[in-house]
């Protein structure tokens, strides 16, 4: 079981939500991320915000379902303070949906949420449309679509690749260091690909146009 938080970014399309969704999951919609999960009748375990972009008519419609409302002057956004509620409840694995979209300060300090997390031994998986984004702390084989991109982005000062296999463009025993492009656009060229990875941290991301 996991916890999924429903920010207030772009829509994820229906059937994306479909997948990574069970009904043992603990949902939790961070203020505008209710009028999302209200089009998928979907009733929450958690609201949070200081309702600054929710709907009141569907804020209302919801007044049953445990709510915890901040002040509009606050340290943190409320995607954040959602991520803290759902460690209060015990999860350390959390996917955020609705994450990304017009506002880049959002979507960027959303993806930089995972990377805070990482050191709490809290793991964060972020799903839009067109990427899906999670932490890269050790080696890892991956079985995905071949006509899906894969960026390494590091977190840390450097990481440490042993090796990429199973890709079109491999690498082996390279330090790639934070900044660099090196690792962005890559493409998978048979079942499996597996990143080894001996040091450092970093971001994988997938991605389709």
């Amino acid at each position: 079981m996991k916890a999924i938080i429903i920010a207030n970014g772009t829509y994820l399309k229906k059937e994306l939500f479909n997948k990574i969704y069970d009904k043992k999951d603990f949902i939790i919609c961070a203020d505008g991320g209710l009028n999302y999960i209200d089009n998928l009748n979907i009733i929450p375990n958690l609201i949070v915000g200081d309702f600054d972009s929710v709907n009141k008519d569907i804020l209302h419609k919801y007044n049953n379902v445990e709510t915890v409302k901040y002040k509009p002057e606050k340290d943190y956004t409320d995607t954040e303070l959602a991520i803290e509620k759902a460690i209060e409840f015990g999860f350390k694995e959390i996917l955020l949906v609705c994450a990304t979209g017009t506002r880049l300060d959002h979507t960027m300090a959303n993806v930089l949420l995972i990377e805070k997390y990482i050191k709490e031994t809290i793991s964060i998986r972020l799903i839009d449309n067109n990427n899906y984004i999670q932490p890269l702390v050790q080696n890892k084989t991956i079985n995905i679509c071949k006509n899906c991109f894969v960026s390494i982005i590091p977190l840390t000062d450097y990481i440490q690749i042993d090796s990429l296999e199973g890709f079109k463009y491999p690498l082996l025993d390279r330090t790639v260091n934070r900044g660099s492009t090196l690792c962005i656009s890559n493409e998978i060229v048979s079942e499996t690909a597996e990143i080894k990875i001996s040091h450092g941290i970093g971001l994988l991301i997938i991605s389709n146009d």
